[in-house]
């Protein structure tokens, strides 16, 4: 009977190691970042944000990111990539509904500078490798040169959140027009759909 409640003990004390050994593993690696279910956008806006990715000779992936600055959290709340290879990155890392919650503002100061920019509502363009999305799905970057981005919405107003795409070649003059133009427009169609969700 002793053996028995002797190995009982032991087992305990290893998997409680095991338990915290994880937990403590997950806190360092992930740090300030918790997992939330995606909030959704209507079908007919996600068709019509993934049409206009697919459609594009440049742009390969699209995000659509929700913010709270009062609790200092942001969120993706649609994502899509045309290229398959980056798209099954992209999945392997979020899981279907699945999304990372991250701080906006931390001690990484390019990243506090850029997300002031958008809250300024400037459209921004920066190398893939300058952004979070590099950051944790480093893959990425053997199909994403460059990542523009636009507030939601794109001109004066509460803001909401970001537009971000994913172009896959260095742009040019008039590559950068025709992203802005573009990404008005789906600033403006996500903005008129989640101004007025609860």
């Amino acid at each position: 009977m002793k053996s028995k409640l002797s190995n009982a003990i032991s087992i305990c004390i290893i998997l409680a190691m095991v338990v915290l050994s994880a937990g403590y593993t997950y806190f360092r690696v992930v740090k300030d970042t918790t997992f939330r279910v995606s909030e959704r956008l209507s079908p007919s806006l996600v068709e019509y944000l993934n049409s206009s990715v697919d459609s594009s000779a440049i742009v390969n992936g699209i995000q659509v990111v929700r913010v709270n600055l009062k609790k200092n959290i942001r969120y993706i709340i649609h994502a899509h990539q045309s290229d398959p290879d980056l798209k099954d990155l992209y999945k392997n890392f979020s899981g279907d509904m699945i999304t990372l919650e991250v701080p906006v503002f931390t001690d990484d100061f390019t990243q506090n500078a850029r997300v002031i920019k958008l809250m300024n509502h400037q459209f921004d363009c920066v190398p893939h490798t300058d952004t979070l999305s590099y950051r944790f799905v480093p893959e990425s970057s053997k199909y994403v040169t460059t990542v523009c981005s636009i507030s939601i919405p794109p001109a004066f107003g509460d803001f909401k959140g970001l537009i971000a795409v994913t172009l896959n070649r260095e742009p040019s003059d008039d590559d950068l027009a025709s992203v802005s133009k573009l990404l008005v427009d789906l600033s403006d169609r996500v903005y008129a759909e989640i101004s007025v969700a609860k």
